[in-house]
């Protein structure tokens, strides 16, 4: 019998997430962004609602490339409001396209996403060692910091908790129980120029 942590197995979008996403490593920019904007429309719902509009909202935000979403036009922004296919809450599509617009001007300036909250743990993931999934929290010290740090800069919709659940997604933190499976053995860190290796 294969073993899960306890929240992925009530549903079939859940399980996919959890086996192929949740604690991998990701280090691409647009998957950052993308990462951070659906835990941005997850505000007040549960993960599985965005998943099963994670096709649709990829569509409606340009495959949350960060440069075209800073050229949608008024008329654009005016139909993610009208799209019933997606989540349409105008402080959260606000929020995507302000973050957006952030990014692609500090990128001017060499900044990335990834690398930035990668720098927190020097390249490193947090692999905790939880045996129930009632362990797990919601926000931590480091994740109410970099919640701060990334308001301070300017980003928008970036509570502590929504931080945290960023670094799960990003694999920053590894928080798989225990008893998953999916449990990395292996060591890995990720190098200063954002690319994933292997100890």
């Amino acid at each position: 019998m294969v073993l899960r942590c306890s929240w992925a197995v009530s549903d079939d979008l859940l399980l996919q997430y959890h086996d192929e996403e949740w604690g991998k490593i990701h280090v691409a920019e647009r998957e950052s962004f993308e990462l951070l904007s659906l835990g941005i429309m997850q505000a007040g719902l549960r993960w599985e609602v965005v998943l099963k509009k994670r096709i649709a909202l990829k569509k409606a935000f340009k495959n949350f490339d960060i440069e075209l979403l800073t050229q949608l036009t008024e008329a654009e922004i005016s139909s993610l409001l009208l799209n019933p296919n997606i989540i349409r809450n105008r402080r959260k599509i606000d929020a995507v396209l302000k973050n957006a617009q952030l990014l692609s001007e500090l990128h001017r300036r060499t900044f990335r996403l990834s690398q930035y909250l990668w720098h927190f743990t020097e390249g490193r993931p947090i692999i905790n060692h939880w045996q129930f999934g009632n362990q797990l929290p919601e926000k931590t010290i480091l994740s109410t910091k970099i919640a701060f740090e990334l308001k301070k800069m300017g980003f928008n919709f970036v509570g502590p908790t929504l931080v945290y659940a960023l670094m799960q997604s990003l694999g920053i933190v590894n928080d798989h129980l225990e008893s998953c499976f999916y449990k990395y053995h292996k060591v890995i860190n990720v190098s200063s120029e954002g690319r994933a290796q292997e100890d």
